[in-house]
């Protein structure tokens, strides 16, 4: 019996980075959620290709662009739609969504929820800062009187 030769192996192709939301294609909402343990989180609801609406919770280190084709000024108060805007999710691991932003009320609510996202994570961190602090000086404050 002779042995039937194996074919050379393919090269391998480079695989697509996963998506931040698997099936995302357009947001529906987005807010920010306090939560147990005080720690500010964004949320997003989106819709998937059924639309479906699925929750996810953004990763802490994700950078959020947000395009519009023009800018949303105040002037545009009755204007409803905004075709062609974009909110683009990249986490540092390479990780990418981008979800259609359909709605001028839906892109004022993104811009209002990653301004107070910043403001609360900024606020924490100053606060976990004074307290780690303030818990070291008593500690060594308390060694060096006894």
């Amino acid at each position: 019996m002779t042995r039937r030769k194996s074919a050379p192996a393919r090269p391998t192709k480079p695989r697509a980075p996963r998506a931040v939301f698997p099936g995302a294609v357009a947001l529906r909402a987005c807010a920010l959620i306090f939560e147990g343990t005080g720690s500010p989180a964004l949320y997003v609801c989106t819709d998937d290709h059924g639309s479906i609406p699925r929750l996810f919770r953004v990763p802490d280190a994700a950078q959020v662009t947000v395009t519009t084709p023009r800018p949303a000024a105040p002037e545009d108060r009755g204007r409803v739609f905004l075709p062609g805007s974009t909110v683009t999710f990249q986490t540092p691991d390479g990780r990418t969504s981008t979800l259609a932003l359909h709605t001028v009320r839906l892109y004022r609510e993104v811009v209002e929820a990653l301004e107070g996202h910043a403001q609360a994570t900024r606020a924490a961190q100053e606060a976990r800062a004074a307290f780690e602090g303030t818990a070291g000086e008593e500690g060594t404050s308390g060694q060096g009187a006894a």
